[in-house]
């Protein structure tokens, strides 16, 4: 979805999230092009942390801007590649075995679908590395919140921090610790899509298919005369 500087310049000096809920930065200024179309914003993490965010990852929704995660885009571009090519695998595979394509054909596109599929699985490779590497760190920093959790509730309950304190702190953690827990899933969930959508590609990729030569029409039978019955009349 192509997203205008009308449509976003609205929200320049304001917070913006993640998918997640979670406070992202504020939108210093947007870079266009001629037509107007968003090519990126620039986005304060903090007083001292800037980042450049591509347009394919500004998100409109009726709540505001959404600024997805970077892993999330590489996901789901991998995620339709992947989809593509194996549906074309098995599209080319199931006309060659009924005979409705050629074999100079099947030949000809099978070799470029495997091409496309190789440079496909060194993306996959790459991507697959980067949401288990997330997904460590999301571990990390849920565990941390746990004994953060911990530590606070011992500390409220030993009388060493007021009630209002502790409400303000253990409601900020345990809101961290939920989007955490959100996102994690969501990262497994595409990790799991693409596992499965790779070996999907993979299977179909390598099935021998039964050899098969393009159907013709088949000519009229010629129809048998029979041999010539005489008859003889005796006089």
């Amino acid at each position: 979805m192509v997203v205008t500087i009308d449509q976003i310049e609205k929200f320049m000096g304001q917070n913006v999230k993640d998918e997640y809920g979670r406070i992202v930065g504020k939108i210093l200024t947007v870079f266009t092009d001629v037509s107007g179309n968003v090519e990126s914003v620039e986005i304060a993490y903090n007083d001292f942390s800037l980042e450049r965010v591509d347009s394919e990852r500004i998100k409109l929704t009726p709540d505001g801007v959404v600024i997805l995660a970077d892993w999330k885009v590489k996901a789901m571009s991998t995620e339709n590649k992947l989809d593509r090519v194996r549906r074309r695998i098995r599209a080319v595979e199931e006309l060659y075995r009924k005979g409705s394509i050629p074999g100079h054909a099947y030949e000809e596109i099978k070799a470029k679908l495997e091409a496309q599929f190789k440079t496909i699985k060194e993306e996959v490779r790459k991507v697959k590395d980067t949401l288990r590497r997330r997904v460590n760190d999301l571990e990390d920093q849920i565990i941390r919140l746990e004994k953060d959790i911990s530590n606070l509730l011992v500390l409220y309950m030993s009388n060493e921090v007021s009630e209002s304190s502790y409400k303000a702190a253990i409601d900020y953690l345990r809101d961290a610790k939920a989007r955490n827990v959100e996102e994690k899933k969501d990262v497994e969930k595409h990790l799991d899509l693409i596992t499965k959508l790779e070996s999907e590609a993979a299977s179909t990729h390598r099935a021998a298919p039964i050899h098969t030569t393009v159907k013709e029409p088949a000519e009229a039978p010629v129809q048998s005369e029979g041999p010539i019955q005489v008859q003889i009349i005796e006089t």
